[in-house]
């Protein structure tokens, strides 16, 4: 049987998707953002050697994103909190499937060298993460069924990788590369740039100890994403 990569993701309308960017673009910019960042990704990712899915919230307006990528598999996520949905989404596609790597639609710096890797990495472990350097992941990807895996009370969210690994009852575990989602202005700016940047105010940084003016040819990259790098290290972290 084939492999499954799954893309999870809020579709992207005003007011609904990566909310916490609202204090640097306007809603409108973010929703443009965001569908430059899903139609990258999925156009990336895809590949002969897996099948690819997007599930979508809310799936009643899926249209958006069939607008923006008409051919692609849509599914509906399921009811119940992220973890949850991640569990039922990875579970039902192993029905079907050998191996299946689950990823959000904020993350620029992945690659299908990233999808192959985790695959690979199944071939002798259970579940294969790419960690987030905010304690989390951005990829989890699985042999085995995961209910009740992924779905734990987290007494520290600065910790969900290291908590979900220890509730996971396999030993049989492989963490790759660190790889961020996009969250915040300064996720956002750190791909663009690079190097991890200082706010002054909304359109003023420090970069490498210089001040630099955000100007309309930035924000237009930063809402284009057509000239952004890949910066992070191809190695493994763990």
């Amino acid at each position: 049987m084939k492999n499954v990569l799954i893309i999870f993701t809020r579709v992207p309308i005003e007011g609904h998707t990566k909310t916490r960017l609202e204090d640097f673009l306007s809603k409108k910019d973010i929703v443009l953002f965001h569908k430059n960042l899903i139609k990258r990704l999925v156009n990336e990712l895809k590949s002969d050697k897996w099948d690819l899915e997007v599930h979508a919230t809310p799936v009643d307006k899926v249209d958006v994103l069939k607008e923006l990528l008409a051919n692609e598999v849509y599914k509906a996520q399921a009811e119940g909190n992220l973890f949850e949905r991640m569990e039922i989404a990875i579970d039902a596609a192993l029905k079907t499937y050998d191996k299946v790597a689950l990823i959000g639609s904020d993350i620029y710096d992945i690659s299908k060298k990233d999808i192959e890797a985790a695959f690979a990495a199944l071939d002798t472990n259970d579940i294969v993460f790419n960690p987030s350097s905010d304690g989390g992941y951005s990829l989890v990807a699985s042999k085995i069924n995961l209910a009740n895996k992924l779905n734990i009370d987290f007494k520290n969210k600065s910790m969900i990788l290291e908590e979900t690994i220890k509730n996971s009852n396999t030993s049989l575990i492989k963490s790759l590369r660190i790889i961020d989602d996009i969250d915040t202005k300064e996720d956002l700016l750190y791909n663009y740039f690079g190097k991890n940047v200082y706010f002054l105010s909304k359109d003023e940084i420090i970069l490498d100890g210089k001040k630099i003016k955000l100007d309309e040819t930035i924000f237009y990259d930063l809402i284009n994403i057509d000239n952004w790098g890949n910066n992070n290290e191809e190695e493994e972290n763990f």
